[in-house]
């Protein structure tokens, strides 16, 4: 008897077949090599006028009273301790949800739905044929954002409903530290939420678990069912560096056009903010740098691949081949990721820049060394 929510379709492609493709995904890879070198030379010239701001905003950082907002301060970059207050708290109005001293609050809609998963697995044959077998899978889950079930493979039996409603963040109309305003670009900064339980449900949704549940009975979810949970960020003490501007907050815009608006729960010191947001954008580069790579990587991999399907003929030589195209790809994925970072960073600033270029030369020479053919051993 067949499982309703799992197919299994199998296709077969000759090798003239597979050796098109291979072509379609040069052409592809062509267009994935100024793609990568594009990201790559964005995320340094980002990364670089990230760290510049910072480095010259740490510098010129002045002490606030939060008591007093001085007319001198207008303009500068200031850090400040204190609780940050609202008299109106944020409110989520579709539920009527809120609470003394909100400054934010989200709402977090999951919707139970069908999901599609795709399995697939391939095998060579002697003349250069391949025999693909994929498996669909459906299952149910909850799920924030909305699955396009017309998009399924097989959406018979498994169509979702429209989501009602979406994930949102209120925040307070008016807060203020002290004798300063907290403009919404700096409120909009705290991320630091918190569980809000809810203690009193609207018509056709039921407690559960601190939040609200629409549908029949919570432990046998059905596709379609709501549940709908909070999390909030209440008045507290709050450590702040931001622009000062007639009496408010508000994000700094460097020379460069970076914004600087670090806001964080507790007494910090304006260094400690500034190390935190460091570490942020270390993250940010490596995780954007890493992804340029990967395309770079996979650009010149789809060009060397019809190669490896020429020797598709004899599977055994295709795995050999494949290797050699793995070597191929990475070859040149390497030093043209350095060469790219280099020239970006050159332009912001020529000593790494110059240092990361060596390092580009020397990794392109190492690699040309590894697929250099080794001399043939002298007749003793």
């Amino acid at each position: 008897m067949s499982d309703p929510d799992n197919f299994t379709e199998t296709t077969t492609r000759s090798w003239g077949g597979r050796i098109g493709q291979s072509l379609v995904g040069v052409v592809i890879g062509l267009l994935l090599i100024p793609a990568a070198i594009a990201l790559i030379y964005w995320n340094e010239g980002r990364a670089a006028e990230a760290f510049s701001a910072l480095a010259q905003g740490q510098r010129q950082v002045v002490e606030a009273d939060a008591g007093a907002s001085l007319p001198a301060n207008d303009g500068k970059l200031v850090h400040l301790t204190g609780e940050i207050r609202t008299a109106t708290p944020a409110r989520d109005a579709a539920f009527g949800v809120t609470g003394d001293g909100l400054l934010r609050l989200r709402r977090k809609v999951e919707m139970f739905q069908w999901k599609e998963e795709k399995e697939t697995t391939s095998q060579e044959s002697i003349g250069g044929s391949e025999t693909t077998t994929t498996t669909y899978s459906y299952h149910r889950v909850w799920s924030e954002d909305a699955i396009d079930s017309g998009a399924f493979r097989h959406p018979a039996g498994h169509v979702n409903p429209v989501l009602p409603m979406k994930s949102v963040t209120f925040d307070a109309p008016e807060a203020a530290l002290g004798a300063y305003r907290i403009d919404p670009g700096v409120l909009d900064k705290i991320s630091d939420f918190a569980s809000f339980p809810v203690t009193q449900a609207p018509a056709d949704y039921k407690l559960e678990d601190g939040g609200f549940y629409r549908g029949q009975d919570p432990a046998k979810p059905a596709v379609g069912d709501l549940r709908v949970s909070f999390a909030a960020v209440s008045s507290q003490v709050f450590s702040v560096v931001a622009a000062a501007e007639q009496g408010a907050l508000a994000p700094f815009h460097a020379a460069n056009g970076y914004q600087i608006a670090l806001i964080k729960p507790g007494a910090l010191s304006a260094a400690a903010l500034f190390a935190e947001k460091k570490q942020e954008e270390r993250i940010l580069t490596w995780v954007l740098r890493a992804a340029g790579f990967l395309v770079m990587f996979i650009a010149f991999a789809l060009i060397a691949a019809p190669v490896a399907t020429l020797f598709a003929i004899v599977p055994f030589l295709e795995g050999i081949a494949r290797a050699g195209t793995f070597l191929v790809a990475l070859t040149f994925a390497v030093p043209l990721t350095l060469v790219t970072i280099a020239v970006a960073w050159a332009a912001h600033r020529p000593i790494v820049g110059g240092l990361l270029l060596a390092a580009a030369i020397v990794s392109l020479i190492l690699f040309a060394r590894l697929h250099r053919p080794k001399p043939a051993p002298a007749a003793s």
